[in-house]
């Protein structure tokens, strides 16, 4: 296992940000984590980083405890902030080549011009210049320069054009098909749902869901059964295989005839919703 985090909780004052939140990363896995604003997402990451001290809990890397391990730890995973923050004098290869210095990567600008050229940006090409989707992938190209194992994403597709968008949801999937472990917050659940392996699910701080898509969908998903009664077409709805099955059979032992089964299964964005609303 890549990553444990075990009853994670934070409070500013008398707001409680999370509640003892737990995570679990493997190796080539992603994870999303999806809420409303306010629900937890970036303070949760920000503990991960080691940027945040939560007031409770417990964080490991590969075995080793985070909080009395830090130096060590962070030099394998890449965080990337929910805000660009570029150095504007310089251009996008001497920006990762200063990175990589901190890193002590060797054949530094070898590694840095890999990784321009992957996400298409030119190395001369002075910041200040770069659009929004130009410096979220020199943001991440940041995070990618010293190789680490685990990446750590705040809203890596937040406010970018749907080309952007998609590039960014497609390198991360090859980045975890490289091996690495992704979690990352998002609004965007077309790019959760066609990246995740997994999702949590938080609402002031707590965990309505973990786990992985297909075991939220099974909540909503319906069986349509279309058969015909008396020369008619009639309809029936199950919501579980087991009710479906159990009509099937009285079907069969009447002789009706089936005409079609239809499987409903609803999208990640109406079953948060659902899922929201039941909690409210």
């Amino acid at each position: 296992m890549m990553l444990k985090a075990t009853g994670i909780s934070k409070r500013y004052g008398e707001f409680l940000a999370l509640k003892n939140m737990d995570l679990e990363l493997n190796s080539g896995e992603i994870i999303g984590i999806i809420g409303e604003n306010g629900a937890g997402k970036s303070t949760f990451l920000k503990i991960l980083a080691g940027l945040l001290e939560p007031d409770s809990g417990s964080i490991e890397y590969f075995g080793v405890d985070f909080f009395s391990n830090k130096e060590e730890v962070k030099r394998r995973f890449g965080f990337l902030p929910e805000t660009d923050s570029l150095y504007e004098n310089m251009d996008a290869l001497e920006y990762l080549k200063f990175f990589a210095s901190l890193y002590s990567v060797k054949n530094s600008e070898k590694s840095a011009l890999k990784l321009l050229k992957m996400l298409n940006l030119l190395p001369d090409k002075p910041t200040f210049t770069f659009s929004k989707g130009m410096k979220r992938k020199l943001s991440i190209a940041r995070t990618l320069i010293h190789n680490p194992d685990i990446l750590i994403y705040d809203e890596p597709t937040g406010g970018l054009d749907p080309s952007t968008s998609l590039f960014i949801s497609n390198l991360m999937k090859k980045l975890s098909t490289d091996g690495k472990g992704i979690v990352f917050s998002a609004h965007n659940m077309y790019y959760v749902e066609s990246t995740c392996d997994r999702i949590i699910i938080l609402k002031n701080g707590e965990v309505l869901f973990s786990g992985e898509i297909e075991d939220l969908r099974t909540i909503s998903k319906k069986y349509i059964l279309k058969f015909t009664q008396n020369g008619k077409e009639e309809t029936f709805t199950a919501g579980t295989t087991e009710e479906l099955n159990e009509f099937l059979l009285s079907l069969a032992k009447e002789g009706r005839k089936i005409t079609e089964i239809v499987i409903e299964s609803p999208r990640l964005e109406d079953l948060y919703f659902q899922l929201i609303k039941s909690k409210s």
